[in-house]
């Protein structure tokens, strides 16, 4: 058997550490003497090098104590893989919460992106409605509340469409095109440089669309019908009645 600061040393821990599992009950030293000396045996060093193991793949003091209370009443093998599973399941659903805690940060960076300003109240609705959607592998895709009259193809490409709080590089293009097209609502909308971003936003919409342009005007439509909730956020009705004049100058210049 060897002392504590001896197993301290050996193992890498301090021997407050140990003096702390053993308050906790879940390293006790293999004997102490008379004078108080605490000795640890090989059995004892085992079950701290397992309780190090279990700390490292994110077990608590108290799951380790559970542990190896239930080993006691179990076989050992069995209640490793019981514990283990559920650590598994525990860690699939803090993948699943930091997800979308992901989502939730990168949609506030966004959203202060593209309208050079934030409202709680604005935020607290784009988050609850990220919170209704599933996560599909770590990813929450675009989904659309009403029925569509297109293609299985045409509603695959919406499927692919990125939604606000992704970091899809895609949406990131589009919003800084839509924070100029902010910046530039004073000018004419068929003076060059407004055309120039025109030219940009529509060729990037298109990619977007995965070269359909019957389904970016479907969907352009559907953004800006009548409605006194911003359907994007950020893309109130004069911001779209904008774009609106830039592609009725742009389209028309195309066909002369």
């Amino acid at each position: 058997m060897i002392r504590i600061g001896e197993l301290a040393n050996k193992i890498g821990v301090s021997k407050k550490t140990l003096y702390h599992y053993e308050g906790l009950g879940i390293l006790k030293p293999s004997l102490i003497n008379d004078k108080g000396y605490r000795y640890y045996n090989e059995r004892a060093i085992s079950k701290l090098q397992k309780i190090l193991l279990l700390k490292s793949i994110g077990y608590t003091l108290k799951q380790i104590k559970l542990l190896f209370d239930s080993e006691m009443h179990t076989e050992e093998n069995q209640t490793w893989i019981d514990s283990l599973s559920d650590q598994v399941r525990i860690i699939e659903a803090e993948k699943d919460r930091l997800s979308r805690l992901q989502y939730y940060l990168n949609a506030t960076i966004q959203v202060i992106k593209l309208k050079d300003q934030l409202r709680p109240k604005e935020m607290l609705d784009v988050i609850e409605d990220l919170n209704k959607r599933t996560l599909v592998n770590g990813v929450i895709p675009a989904q659309f509340d009403e029925p569509l009259n297109i293609t299985k193809e045409q509603k695959a490409i919406l499927e692919r469409l990125p939604v606000i709080g992704s970091d899809d590089p895609r949406l990131e293009k589009i919003l800084s095109i839509f924070s100029d097209v902010r910046s530039i609502m004073h000018m004419e909308p068929n003076s060059i440089y407004v055309q120039e971003i025109t030219h940009i936003l529509y060729t990037e919409a298109l990619k977007l669309f995965e070269g359909d342009e019957e389904l970016l005007n479907l969907y352009w439509g559907l953004l800006t019908q009548p409605s006194d909730e911003e359907i994007v956020l950020g893309m109130k009705t004069e911001v779209t009645a904008f774009i609106d004049e830039m592609f009725y100058h742009y389209f028309d210049k195309k066909e002369q």
